[in-house]
């Protein structure tokens, strides 16, 4: 380990213990519950805990006021961004000034800007348990990090900043080949250790590349970290083959924080942080809970924001929850993060798809389309567009063919051929656009 990563890890626990120690306090009971094989003594710390905050909530908030005599968490309502937008005032906790909390605005896939606070409690969480899932990853604190997104005045870091997180600033604006050569290069000549840290769009975006440029010699990293959604199965691999190191994807957000991790083995499957939120599946169109194995809402309740008490917030994604992991490891786990209901599609009799049929449809394509965007804007009106000159791709009928195996032999689709899909405000591309709601979806 070189000197400058020692130094900057040993500098941040030890700013951390000037402070209290509120960090090292969560990051060590993140490492007791989340490896406890014991399951009866983790849900009994976590129903405390979940305790603690619900009395909390009922006794300083308006908005949770009439359910101070909640027999348990179902009697609390499913809520969502809409809701906390409409009673911002009425979820804010009495005990807190609000100019003395962190304000966490996201314009998530809409560009609507939303706004939560945290307290110094759930910000110490936060960075816990970044830290720990990172580590599991790969990366620790003080070695290098390329940081792949699209750099602006309200995310860039300072230059003190990228020192002592040792963070290298990559602006993932610009997808060419050019940009990505000029990236690959610049890896190799750094023989510090290094993880990269980037939205699945822009892996695919590299896989892409690399898959065109087998010839780049090594590019040995410690990881690589996905945020957003989770990368296709043909990507995951040539990076890491291409890498030679884990590759996985996290599932957080800005409200809330870390809520899972992919597991570092090849199951694909997502491990719970279940030690900082509790977590519910629910039916799709009713605050109902689904079985496991069957997709639902993720719901989730912050145990530790008492600032502003998010109970049965839904995050508007769906997964499939297993009581159980594949690899062993303690804890229940998501088998399969489906991407945001929104983003769900309908074949041509009404029946829910996931997203996953359409990105799993396209990889098959990857060497000829750059990206695409699927748009649904009615029953059986569907549009695809692809980045990509007309005159190179020659598999038209190819591709009408397999998507109307899943959509319905009667679906009409146009395909358009653009030179950009845009970038939403969040820095994402969105695949996966639904403008159509049957009759009886609700």
């Amino acid at each position: 380990m070189r000197f400058t990563e020692k130094f900057r890890r040993s500098a941040f626990w030890i700013n951390d213990r000037f402070k209290g120690g509120r960090i090292t306090s969560h990051y060590k009971e993140l490492n007791s519950l989340l490896n406890n094989p014991d399951r009866k003594f983790f849900d009994l710390q976590q129903s405390l805990v979940l305790k603690r905050l619900l009395l909390h909530a009922v006794q300083t908030t308006r908005y949770y006021y009439g359910y101070k005599n909640f027999r348990s968490i179902d009697d609390f309502p499913v809520i969502n961004k809409s809701i906390i937008k409409e009673n911002f005032a009425d979820f804010l906790s009495a005990g807190y000034s609000v100019t003395k909390l962190h304000k966490v605005t996201t314009s998530g896939s809409t560009g609507a800007p939303f706004t939560v606070c945290q307290d110094k409690g759930k910000r110490a969480r936060n960075q816990a348990d970044n830290i720990y899932f990172s580590e599991i990853a790969g990366y620790k604190i003080g070695t290098r990090l390329y940081y792949l997104r699209v750099w602006n005045e309200l995310n860039r870091k300072s230059p003190i900043q990228r020192f002592m997180q040792n963070i290298v600033m990559v602006d993932a604006g610009n997808l060419s080949d050019d940009s990505f050569r000029t990236l690959i290069a610049r890896i190799k000549s750094d023989s510090s250790t290094k993880s990269l840290l980037a939205f699945s769009s822009t892996y695919e975006a590299l896989s892409h590349y690399l898959a065109k440029n087998p010839d780049h010699g090594s590019l040995n990293t410690s990881s690589i970290i996905t945020m957003s959604e989770a990368l296709p199965d043909g990507a995951k691999q040539r990076l890491r083959e291409a890498f030679h190191c884990p590759v996985v994807s996290r599932y957080s957000n800005m409200e809330n924080g870390f809520l899972a991790q992919q597991c570092i083995e090849e199951n694909n499957e997502y491990h719970l942080n279940e030690a900082s939120y509790y977590f519910e599946l629910l039916h799709p169109d009713k605050d109902e809970p689904v079985d496991t194995g069957i997709p639902g809402r993720i719901i989730v309740t912050d145990l530790y924001n008492f600032a502003m008490p998010m109970i049965r917030y839904d995050t508007g994604d769906m997964a499939i929850l297993e009581e159980r992991s594949l690899c062993g490891s303690p804890g229940r786990v998501f088998s399969r993060i489906e991407g945001r209901k929104v983003d769900f599609i309908y074949d041509t009799k009404g029946n829910l798809l996931s997203p996953h049929v359409i990105t799993n449809t396209m990889w098959k394509y990857s060497s000829e389309v750059r990206q695409f965007q699927f748009i649904q804007n009615g029953k059986d009106l569907y549009l695809i567009k692809l980045n990509c000159p007309v005159s190179s791709f020659t598999r038209n009928y190819e591709l009408m063919s397999e998507l109307k195996n899943y959509l319905g032999k009667n679906a009409v689709i146009s395909m358009d051929f653009v030179d950009e899909i845009p970038l939403l405000a969040s820095g994402k591309r969105k695949k996966i656009i639904c403008n159509y709601k049957p009759d009886n979806s609700g």
